[in-house]
């Protein structure tokens, strides 16, 4: 059997991968914080033969992960935002709310390690799956490999940020470590809209104009001149690259996440094998199987290390180029292995 863990059960990714495991003849179930709440529970006892149990049970059903959890999917921590609407006056109580989430993750963060304890393979490998989102130590580490990354400040403090504006010729971004977004409701004629908060250049009116800002640590980096940037999925040693133009969209200039996809041509890219090296090597350090790693290249054709995901969505670098992403993300999980056999999709592709 093979366990998804999730934050949503729609999830587009989850949907996808689970139809293309049940089509191979794979059992699979899906596991969220809304099954959880529903008829279920996580039991860890000493069975009669002395060894540790941990059983997931589900309605009338009991699932032993030391015999029937064959490999395991970790995808997205487990966050409120799906019991929103279910629990709203809760949520208006700070302090009430603040509980709730932190039980929900304590769970969480339990049943995952508790599938480490038992040596089941996972993409990711806890708790690497959650550790290395944080940007910190990712940025660190592909320095160390040998990537080009940009010169990096983390602050609070808006004096050291704007030094650092001035150092770097009055050319910076600004980025949060996690996107903000906000819903902004309907009003008069006004349709409701999705406020973003992502990555944006900065002036020195943002100086001046922050100085009753609440101070959250943010992301300070130099401006670097793209020509395209490019969309990493790394699953087991396979590499699939995919270049996003989005200096071919006004909207999508600073920051491809806020999508303008008919006005930003997705191709798939060919890595430089010394790259593709280094790739494979900075998966190795983080202990990941499974990635998404964002890179800008430069007019003078350099490539500079931005970040990765080891939750990153690749529904629609898949969609869009034809690669066999999902092909070989559901083999990965049928082997339990980062050496699966190579999928058909692939050898008709390898064969033309």
């Amino acid at each position: 059997m093979i366990l998804i863990i999730t934050k949503l059960l729609t999830d587009t990714t989850v949907v996808s991968v689970r139809e293309l495991l049940e089509a191979q003849g794979q059992e699979v179930v899906v596991l969220s914080q809304e099954v959880m709440e529903q008829n279920a529970s996580f039991r860890i006892n000493r069975a009669a033969d002395g060894t540790a149990q941990a059983i997931l049970r589900l309605v009338e059903r009991e699932i032993n992960f030391a015999t029937d959890v064959h490999a395991a999917w970790i995808w997205r921590s487990w966050r409120p935002e799906p019991l929103l609407e279910r629990y709203q006056q809760l949520a208006k109580q700070h302090d009430e709310w603040n509980f709730f989430s932190g039980e929900w993750g304590a769970l969480y963060k339990g049943i995952v390690l508790a599938l480490k304890c038992h040596n089941i393979f996972c993409i990711n490998p806890p708790p690497f799956h959650d550790a290395f989102e944080e940007k910190c130590a990712q940025l660190w580490l592909a320095a160390d490999v040998g990537f080009n990354i940009p010169d990096t400040l983390f602050t609070a403090h808006l004096p050291y940020a704007q030094d650092f504006y001035e150092q770097h010729a009055d050319s910076i971004i600004y980025k949060p470590f996690r996107p903000f977004f906000k819903m902004i409701p309907a009003k008069d004629e006004e349709p409701s809209k999705i406020a973003k908060l992502l990555t944006n250049r900065v002036s020195k009116q943002h100086f001046s104009n922050a100085r009753n800002a609440v101070p959250t640590p943010g992301i300070f980096q130099p401006y670097v001149e793209k020509a395209f940037e490019l969309r990493i999925v790394v699953v087991g040693r396979e590499i699939f690259a995919c270049s996003i133009h989005s200096q071919s969209s006004e909207r999508a200039r600073e920051d491809w996440r806020r999508y303008d996809i008919p006005n930003t041509p997705h191709q798939v890219y060919a890595l430089p094998d010394d790259l593709a090296a280094k790739v494979r090597n900075y998966m190795d350090r983080l202990q990941l199987v499974f990635g998404s790693i964002d890179m800008i290249v430069t007019p003078e054709g350099e490539h500079i290390f931005l970040e990765i995901n080891p939750n990153g969505q690749f529904d629609w670098i898949a969609r869009l180029t034809g690669m066999p992403i999902y092909e070989h993300f559901a083999a990965m999980l049928q082997a339990a292995s980062i050496d699966y056999p190579i999928p058909l999709a692939q050898e008709a592709v390898n064969a033309q």
